[in-house]
């Protein structure tokens, strides 16, 4: 009795440790992490972010359309989960690694993060982009946002020419988090006008309902990491404080994780 007892203790004790990204997102069963989860600085992560780009993965449109989700998940409500996506804007387009494009006059492009991005993101410190005039291409990273958690490494949504950085972000990197559909913006780019690219995209009520979509499944990917939701403390429902970011409730680690499962793998492999 005492041995079964045991066992059991050790398989759950199992299922709480910390997990490989990869692992969570069902690409590989199992993977012991030597750099303490510092995906940053991992090999591994390195060479399988090279392999999603080669294949495409993440960016199979039709593959991600496929996944039927319930209207319950859509519906559902969570005081602690305070996540609910304004109306995307019509003049925009939203690709599938959660940055968003915006046309402008001459060719040229403004991009940014999405705000379920936003939303997840640890407090941010730093905004660094490849240098002005360098070409970018898209699904390839152009930059890094640093974070109190630790670094960030964003994706081109379109290829082309870096122009110039949004320069208020030096001064205020927290317009990140407070407007990042707006003021918070990351560059603008002279794009290369190869019209497959915007095939990767969302836009109006369909990019919405991709965030409402992708805002489900990091409440289910919170919940298999036994995060009880009853344990995170008062929010504005019960009588505490509004929340606006997930880091005010959860460890920063945690929602860099999130982020960068948002930002590197999408839905396509949730």
């Amino acid at each position: 009795m005492k041995a079964s007892i045991n066992n059991k203790n050790m398989t759950q004790s199992q299922e709480t440790e910390e997990r490989c990204i990869w692992m969570t997102a069902g690409v590989i069963s199992f993977k012991l992490c030597p750099t303490s989860y510092d995906c940053e600085h991992c090999d591994f992560d390195r060479v399988m972010r090279h392999q999603f780009k080669n294949k495409n993965l993440p960016l199979n449109k039709a593959q991600v359309e496929k996944r039927p989700v319930a209207t319950s998940e859509v519906n559902g409500t969570d005081p602690f989960f305070t996540f609910s996506p304004k109306q995307f804007p019509s003049d925009s387009h939203l690709h599938l690694a959660h940055l968003w494009a915006k046309p402008l006059d001459n060719n040229q492009w403004r991009i940014g993060i999405d705000e379920l991005l936003a939303y997840v993101l640890p407090e941010p410190l730093k905004v660094e982009l490849c240098e002005v005039k360098k070409s970018i291409i898209q699904n390839e990273t152009f930059g890094k946002i640093l974070t109190q958690a630790g670094t960030l490494f964003v994706t081109a949504p379109l290829s082309g020419t870096l122009i110039f950085e949004n320069p208020t972000l030096a001064e205020n990197p927290a317009l990140l988090h407070d407007d990042p559909m707006g003021e918070g913006w990351l560059a603008q780019i002279q794009w290369y006008q190869d019209n497959s690219e915007l095939d990767k995209f969302y836009s109006g009520p369909q990019a919405t309902k991709f965030l409402q979509e992708e805002a489900q499944h990091i409440k289910h990917f919170l919940k298999y990491r036994g995060i009880k939701t009853e344990e995170i403390g008062k929010t504005l429902p019960d009588g505490g404080v509004h929340i606006k970011h997930l880091h005010q409730i959860l460890p920063e680690e945690i929602c860099l994780k999130l982020a960068r499962q948002l930002i590197v793998l999408g839905k396509a492999t949730w």
